[in-house]
């Protein structure tokens, strides 16, 4: 499942990575640019996300490292030191680095290595410790739903899904980035608990049609559960198959996209079809 949050989020940087570097790390990249992200030494590292941030001073110029952690590791801070270690001796720059914990509460990790003839220290960011109207607010769909990770204050879950809900299906975005979205959305949800909350809500608002009392839709979700898919992911998964089967994507695309077995997609139309 850990793996499922870190591919959201390599996905989704592209997309987050300024709104993230203004509002939580207060800073402002001038330029960012692409470098290699598989560090292969003896031991091979690949960081969430690694640019380097070009100033108007070259001098100014560092390498910008981010990690998204769901687990509170005690140990993560030897992990960072390796990044920044390889990191430097490859480009010779300072670098910047960042943990961001979305895991729940704030995260107890140590952040800081000292020995007698060596300083270590990165930054951790919990985003419990931001409003969810941080993210709410966004016109970005792969921010709005970093909302789900914030700090709910006195709002209860219901009125903040509902709100998350109601921002993504206003936004004027095209329907399968929607859908992805949605569909992240979802996956996110679970890091709080929230999963149930959320396919209730979806089955009440007009981002999908209530297709749960259909025989066909029942019948798919027991492939998916053959198949060892959860069922919740297994409902998500057959509402996106058919809303992008409507727009005319072979079933080898939708399978790639969703991650999805070649056989479970082809099943699932099939039933849809009969």
């Amino acid at each position: 499942m850990a793996q499922d949050y870190d591919k959201i989020f390599r996905q989704n940087i592209e997309e987050i990575i300024l709104p993230l570097a203004i509002k939580l790390l207060h800073i402002r990249p001038e330029k960012l640019e692409e470098i290699p992200d598989d560090l292969q030494t003896t031991i091979e590292r690949k960081p969430d996300f690694l640019k380097r941030v070009r100033q108007t001073n070259s001098q100014d110029d560092y390498i910008l490292q981010l990690e998204f952690q769901k687990e509170d590791d005690p140990k993560m801070v030897f992990r960072m030191l390796e990044y920044g270690s390889i990191l430097v001796r490859k480009y010779e720059i300072p670098v910047k680095q960042f943990v961001f914990f979305i895991g729940t509460g704030k995260a107890q990790m140590p952040t800081a290595l000292q020995y007698e003839n060596l300083q270590f220290r990165f930054s951790l960011i919990n985003l419990q410790d931001f409003e969810y109207t941080v993210f709410l607010e966004a016109n970005t769909p792969e921010e709005v739903i970093l909302a789900i990770l914030g700090n709910f204050g006195d709002d209860k879950p219901q009125k903040v899904v509902q709100a998350l809900l109601n921002k993504l299906k206003n936004l004027p975005i095209e329907t399968l980035r929607r859908e992805k979205c949605v569909k992240q959305l979802e996956v996110l949800s679970m890091l709080r608990n929230l999963q149930e909350e959320i396919i209730k809500q979806l089955s009440l608002m007009p981002l999908n049609y209530d297709i749960e009392k259909d025989l066909r839709f029942k019948q798919g979700i027991e492939k998916g559960i053959e198949q060892g898919i959860e069922k919740g992911k297994t409902e998500q998964a057959i509402f996106s198959i058919n809303r992008m089967r409507q727009k005319g994507i072979s079933p080898e695309e939708i399978a790639d996209f969703l991650g999805l077995s070649i056989d479970f997609v082809k099943q699932v139309i099939q039933e849809m079809n009969s």
